[in-house]
């Protein structure tokens, strides 16, 4: 039987346990809610490339959406062809198509969209760049058309609680980062 001493160490080491339980709760409560937060602002960046647009219009296009449930504050954003980063859309089309197509024609239009230090909603769509099928088609947009899966995107974007990632389109998922490094020399301005 326990005398008077084993029942103060008992009922001491029972209020011990209990005030530990107390402070591990709203802790443990704590962690949840930050994690909640961070998964309601919690920005996706998708990269995509087709060849016609939604109404079967063929087009050669490169799209950027926010799939996330926040919005997505891109630091900075790099396009390359084939290993080689391009400024914007005429360098893109040098590189990959041999010459520029005629620009001055009205059978050719191109459509570009900046994305450098753009906030992007959850959900919102970008076209980084359009170039509708000429009609004729000439090679240089036959040549975009064949070498547009050559095309890679990389940025750096961060959430509203400065969550970071570095977003690559070569990449399954997003590598967290604590802050967006440097940005290339080259950046795409559209």
């Amino acid at each position: 039987v326990l005398g008077g001493r084993g029942v103060e160490l008992l009922t001491g080491g029972g209020v011990l346990l209990i005030s530990l339980i107390s402070l591990f709760v709203p802790v443990s409560a704590n962690r949840t809610q930050e994690r909640m937060l961070a998964a309601s602002v919690w920005p996706s960046l998708l990269f995509g490339t087709s060849s016609a647009s939604q109404e079967g219009v063929p087009q050669v296009s490169f799209d950027l959406v926010n799939r996330g449930t926040g919005p997505a504050r891109v630091r900075w954003a790099e396009l390359r062809y084939d290993g080689v980063p391009v400024r914007d859309s005429d360098a893109l089309l040098a590189r990959c198509c041999g010459r520029l197509p005629e620009s001055s024609g009205p059978q050719y239009s191109l459509i570009t969209s900046g994305i450098q230090r753009r906030v992007l909603g959850a959900d919102e769509w970008v076209a980084l760049l359009r170039a509708p099928r000429p009609d004729p088609p000439t090679p240089a947009w036959e040549a975009l058309d064949r070498e547009r899966h050559k095309i890679r995107l990389r940025a750096c974007y961060c959430s509203v609680l400065d969550d970071c990632w570095l977003f690559d389109s070569e990449s399954d998922d997003p590598e967290p980062v604590r802050h967006c490094p440097r940005p290339p020399a080259v950046l795409w301005g559209g």
